[in-house]
């Protein structure tokens, strides 16, 4: 697989990641704030109070950047600023929640952060794969 190829294959599996927690929060907020992922409950684990107006604030901003992605991985055109963008978001909520694993058990503490992980490590492979069209085109 050519690198232009890598890097529309990282993005795209960034949207489709991403595609059902961007959903979730926007259209079932309450339940997204209960039970996500899957019934775990990490976001009311903890201990906030619900707020439906930033959940699915969070949702459509989650949503807008997957379609920025989605359309970028489909179509082509500048990655770098998306991959950026979805590093930043992934390696702070990372940083976040690996402070915050109290009260979690061993399967939970894995799971978020090996999901936590998947955003900024994809993010970073279509950063790597674009390197050597950025450098040539600076």
């Amino acid at each position: 697989m050519k690198r232009p190829q890598i890097e529309r294959v990282a993005l795209g599996l960034i949207a489709v990641f991403m595609l059902p927690a961007g959903l979730q929060a926007t259209l079932a907020p309450k339940s997204f704030f209960d039970d996500f992922p899957l019934g775990r409950g990490w976001i009311a684990h903890q201990g906030d109070a619900y707020n439906e107006h930033l959940v699915r604030d969070v949702g459509a901003l989650f949503l807008a950047l997957i379609v920025a992605t989605a359309w970028t991985a489909w179509r082509g055109g500048p990655a770098r600023p998306v991959a950026v963008a979805w590093l930043v978001q992934g390696v702070l909520h990372l940083v976040f929640h690996a402070g915050h694993l109290d009260g979690y058990d061993t399967v939970d503490k894995v799971g978020l952060i090996v999901s936590l992980i998947t955003v900024p490590s994809l993010a970073l492979v279509a950063l790597w794969a674009g390197r050597a069209e950025h450098s040539a085109h600076p």
